[in-house]
């Protein structure tokens, strides 16, 4: 990560906290833990992004449906306007809700710190004799937008069930290997506590491709110049289907387990008899939960949990209940998805530009929701060769 003042503002704060935070850094305490810039003395080190949230730690948090309180805890944090409109985006209202907006202040933060490094990485694979559009590439990424006729056919394969899941591009680093085979799924964990766990890692995907583009926009929504990712995962049926109890659970809206199950995973409370089936379990289908976890804390039972814990996503008229596939992040989840040779597919949403006819996150969505095609002409000014071209080949930055 590029240790600057600009970096502060590249990653969502106003000139004025970016400034002030700065200064903190450039005027660091003689006496404590060290700077990563710092000289290594072999005691406590504090990044820079360590820094950056541990500036939020303090602040007065908003869960509720209540602008005014979000705004509140948006300005104490010192974000930048433009980035507050973006969390603040009513389009996204429904998935803004389901945690706090310290939480996804500090996802945007590191949503966008993770692009800076990879631009780093990058840097220092200068010298390596490939084109830019390699460098720009990430193994395991298919060039085809999402509502290409390539991309649509990906998702309805027969004989398979499609899982996705939709992030930016930065979090599935690691993910594939050099030849774009999937190597480190780990990477891809949730971790405790969840919908269904309140002490372990687990693999959250969804059934829904609504939903995971739903996921996917509100991240471009909050980005700088990140590109957004649909991670597709293709799964035998016969794998599936070859699950029994008490291998495989089901468990969903409304019923009384799920509720008690989603209360006690989110607050993380001890597991009763009748639904430690579910920790044991290589596969829970289920309905996806909505709300932070405090508020999860402050219900005095399961009872409490009501229909707007639901995840739902409007498209094309219709209220969708967002439906996940759930694996154990244990060996027994590792092994299972080893053994049935998941098919990875990770298609590129959006990246600097928006694709098609869009020209706002709102016609992006539009776009995505009536399942649009994104293909257009290259604009004209799309390569900068003045900026980008050297005949030197020493220049740095120039090809």
């Amino acid at each position: 990560m590029i240790v600057s003042h600009e970096t502060l503002i590249y990653v969502g704060l106003s000139e004025e906290k970016a400034s002030e935070m700065w200064n903190q850094w450039t005027h660091w305490p003689a006496t404590g833990p060290r700077r990563e810039t710092d000289i290594d003395d072999g005691g406590l080190q504090v990044t820079f992004l360590d820094f950056i949230i541990g500036a939020l730690e303090n602040q007065i948090d908003a869960i509720e449906d209540n602008d005014d309180h979000w705004q509140a805890c948006l300005d104490a944090c010192g974000i930048d306007v433009d980035v507050q409109r973006a969390i603040m985006d009513p389009i996204f209202k429904p998935l803004r809700l389901s945690d706090s907006c310290l939480y996804w202040v500090k996802d945007t933060i590191k949503m966008r710190e993770r692009r800076l490094a990879r631009v780093d990485i990058k840097e220092a694979r200068e010298e390596r004799s490939v084109s830019s559009n390699q460098q720009q590439s990430t193994p395991g990424i298919g060039p085809d937008l999402w509502g290409s006729a390539g991309a649509v056919t990906a998702r309805n394969v027969p004989g398979y069930t499609v899982l996705f899941k939709g992030m930016d591009q930065g979090r599935i680093a690691g993910l594939f290997d050099d030849s774009g085979a999937l190597d480190r799924i780990e990477t891809l964990l949730s971790s405790p506590p969840s919908d269904f766990s309140g002490t372990r890692a687990l693999f959250y995907f969804t059934t829904s491709h609504e939903v995971a583009e739903y996921y996917a926009a509100y991240a471009k929504r909050r980005a700088n110049c990140e590109s957004v990712v649909i991670l597709c995962l293709r799964f035998p049926n016969a794998a599936i289907e070859s699950l029994s109890a008490p291998d495989i659970q089901r468990i969903y809206w409304p019923s009384s387990e799920w509720k008690e199950l989603v209360w006690r995973s989110r607050t993380q409370q001890p597991l009763p008899s009748h639904l430690r089936k579910y920790r044991q379990a290589v596969l829970v289908i289920g309905t996806i939960s909505r709300k932070p976890n405090r508020a999860y804390h402050l219900m005095g039972s399961w009872e409490e949990v009501t229909q707007e814990c639901v995840l739902r996503v409007e498209s094309s008229g219709q209220s969708i209940t967002g439906i996940q596939h759930v694996f154990s992040g244990e060996e027994e989840g590792l092994d299972f998805e080893g053994d049935h040779k998941l098919e990875p597919i990770a298609i590129v949403g959006a990246s600097c530009r928006f694709p098609g006819e869009a020209s706002s996150m709102n016609g992006l969505w539009e776009m995505v929701k009536n399942s649009r095609s994104a293909h257009g002409k290259v604009p004209a000014d799309r390569f900068d060769v003045d900026a980008w071209y050297h005949p030197s080949p020493d220049m740095k930055g120039t090809r």
